[in-house]
């Protein structure tokens, strides 16, 4: 296996945490961007871990997307803790059967509901290791 590209978008680790309010759906919160160069045959190993705080007394789902070039290739749902609790949720995926190229990919958030969306308050951490 030959490392191609390695590419991260990290705007909040735990101890300079961020404070983004997740829209609701159809709307989004963009968490992180990142672009990669892929080789012949390649893939992308692709990692996302995201701190999230319920704002109110329900859980509240959470739709989360990875997209390369404005295409959708993953989507997961979460459901956060009831009350102010704090969680972190991990998430791997790997793009293969892509052409050799440069790719742009975005960790993209929504929420399912309006009366009660999620906080992303970190960590927040995007990343994906192009290997051939």
């Amino acid at each position: 296996m030959n490392i191609i590209d390695f590419g991260k978008s990290v705007p909040s680790s735990f101890s300079q945490s961020a404070t983004l309010p997740v829209m609701s759906l159809p709307s989004s919160t963009v968490l992180g961007q990142f672009g990669v160069s892929v080789g012949a045959n390649g893939l992308v190993l692709l990692e996302a871990t995201v701190g999230l705080q319920n704002s109110g007394p329900s859980t509240s789902d959470l739709i989360i997307t990875i997209v390369r070039n404005a295409v959708q290739i993953f989507t997961a749902r979460s459901s956060s803790w009831t009350g102010s609790d704090y969680e972190a949720i991990h998430l791997a995926f790997t793009d293969s059967g892509i052409a050799a190229g440069y790719y742009g990919y975005a960790l993209i958030a929504s929420s399912i509901s309006s009366v009660n969306p999620p906080t992303i308050i970190g960590p927040l951490v995007f990343s994906g290791l192009s290997v051939s």
